[in-house]
């Protein structure tokens, strides 16, 4: 009876362990960079979901979706 109580809570926690924690987020925070068709390189910042941090990527200058101009506009992304 120990045993299997001792296996049920073994297993219960390595379960809980195991489950990733989702990232709901909103508005620009969940915007999807995409450095447009043109071939300039500027610095540009994206709220990456699945590590919960601001990511840089490459701008190409014209179209594309930049979610953020600055570190610190994205940096006020959280997951919820």
């Amino acid at each position: 009876m120990k045993r299997s109580l001792t296996y049920s809570i073994l297993f219960l926690a390595l379960f809980l362990i195991s489950c990733d924690k989702e990232c709901n987020v909103e508005g620009d925070c969940a915007l999807i960079p995409d450095p447009g068709p043109c071939e300039a390189a500027f610095p540009k910042y994206y709220f990456d979901q699945d590590s919960g941090t601001c990511k840089e990527f490459l701008w190409g200058g014209c179209d594309g979706v930049v979610p953020f101009d600055t570190l610190e506009e994205c940096r006020e992304c959280k997951c919820q």
